[in-house]
């Protein structure tokens, strides 16, 4: 197995600051907690002196270093192009390799995360004990703790752990047509917690034409891992996704999650050339990754029928704003296609949200370790979401519709829908078929318990991809 890199501190990157203070106005922690020790230009600077050895790596050091949504944002506001989150990332591996991880954080990255077989019975052990340990809200499907539990506060709103995780549902090759073969990625949440966006993409995708594929052999991206420090973790990961991938002829990857997408297409690259793959092996597999909204954008939709075809039909349109997922619109710098396929859904009005890319507050497990600043920051993007009147907020990311219903709720505000965009899509689309006089089962949707089948539907569609 390939030694992991040197425990080395980012002294050229951290240098490279000239502590202008341009990321004082962006970062979201620090409008929650106005101190320089939350903003890039303080942690550029601690991490300095502790690579000069002006300063000891300690556990308030640790704090400071985690007290980060890794969002981007001073990174993408900073006038001399400083790579803050490349910093962030080296100076906590290089904490976590001198001092090692926190104890429960340690055993959950290094040995639970680490092997697919034990994450995935640990999932299944949640999903068992969950009803003795929380209690469903009345408002639509969420949990509350019955009593106190570390780490999660008695009024934060949390999701249940599915009672069948999408790659259960979907495996292999789960629907064939005429069109491109294209593998779906699911990630964690969406494996665990919300299979129902995974069954929308399969559905997407098949309406489009694709051969769909969900490779059995998958796993966590490994993001948790990374942003935790532990490298050796998620190059392992790495390595498992890359050989589960390959087994299949994929003319695209496909991913509804930001996170896991920005990982992919940001860190991967270096993560599997430390493993020992070759450039050749590495090119094809992250030549293919794509988020769903630009898989989508690039084949196209049906467009709307011309602009008051809703009201000439007699039905009232749903409003809808949009969040820009950080590790979506920075990261990966996909912005408009998002969108752009919003505003071409017919019964969909569309309206812009003042902020539509600032944090919302989740940023993995900051929002578990630092919950009282992530609420502050959730509820600034809560402000944003019913300042626009919409009916409903869609998003790119699982964990970014966790932290929001949660945030609505706390407000009393869970009438707002909160929806990926593949749902909206999806269900948008369906209710256009029905309104169109055609049966509900020609878009290959059909019931729950069919659709968990894995059956293969041909298709017809452009090939492209």
């Amino acid at each position: 197995m390939p030694k992991s890199k040197d425990h080395r501190l980012p002294t050229n990157i951290s240098s490279k600051c000239v502590k202008c203070g341009t990321c004082h106005s962006v970062c979201p922690v620090f409008d929650a907690v106005p101190t320089e020790s939350h903003t890039a230009r303080g942690k550029m600077a601690l991490i300095e002196a502790v690579a000069q050895g002006r300063l000891e790596e300690s556990e308030r050091y640790r704090d400071y270093l985690e007290a980060c949504l890794l969002c981007g944002a001073c990174q993408e506001a900073c006038p001399n192009e400083v790579p803050t989150l490349a910093a962030m990332l080296e100076a906590r591996e290089s904490l976590a390799g001198r001092m090692g991880l926190k104890t429960g954080k340690g055993m959950i990255l290094n040995h639970l995360l680490a092997t697919a077989r034990g994450f995935r019975l640990a999932m299944r052990t949640g999903r068992a004990v969950q009803g003795l340990m929380f209690r469903r809200i009345p408002e639509s499907s969420g949990l509350r703790r019955r009593f106190p539990l570390p780490l999660i506060p008695e009024d934060r709103t949390i999701p249940g752990v599915a009672r069948d995780f999408f790659t259960d549902l979907y495996t292999g090759t789960v629907r064939t047509g005429s069109g491109p073969r294209v593998g779906i990625f699911a990630g964690c949440m969406t494996n665990y917690f919300y299979p129902e966006t995974g069954a929308d993409m399969v559905d997407l995708l098949g309406m489009l034409g694709a051969t769909v594929v969900v490779p059995e052999g998958q796993v966590c991206c490994g993001m948790p891992a990374l942003a935790g420090g532990a490298r050796d973790t998620v190059r392992d990961l790495a390595m498992q996704n890359l050989e589960a991938f390959e087994e299949y002829d994929l003319d695209a990857i496909v991913t509804g999650c930001a996170s896991c997408g920005g990982n992919l297409k940001d860190n991967f690259r270096a993560l599997l050339a430390e493993a020992g793959a070759s450039e050749p092996r590495i090119e094809a597999f992250l030549s293919k990754v794509m988020d769903i909204n630009e898989y989508l954008a690039r084949m196209g939709l049906p467009s709307r029928t011309g602009e008051g075809a809703d009201e000439e039909a007699g039905r009232e349109p749903l409003t809808v704003t949009y969040h820009h997922p950080c590790h979506l619109g920075r990261l990966q710098g996909v912005k408009e296609e998002p969108v752009r396929l919003i505003q071409a859904l017919p019964g969909v009005r569309y309206v812009p949200m003042e902020e539509a890319d600032r944090c919302c507050g989740m940023g993995g497990s900051f929002s578990i370790e630092n919950y009282d600043i992530s609420k502050r920051i959730n509820d600034r993007k809560v402000d944003r979401i019913l300042e626009t009147g919409a009916q409903a907020v869609v998003t790119s990311c699982p964990a970014c519709i966790l932290h929001i219903r949660d945030g609505l709720r706390r407000r009393g505000r869970a009438d707002v829908e909160v929806h990926h965009v593949a749902e909206l899509i999806t269900r948008r689309m369906e209710e256009e078929e029905v309104e169109s006089g055609k049966e509900k089962g020609e878009s290959g949707r059909g019931d729950a318990e069919t659709r968990g089948r894995g059956e293969e539907v041909s298709c017809e569609g452009e090939r492209g991809g």
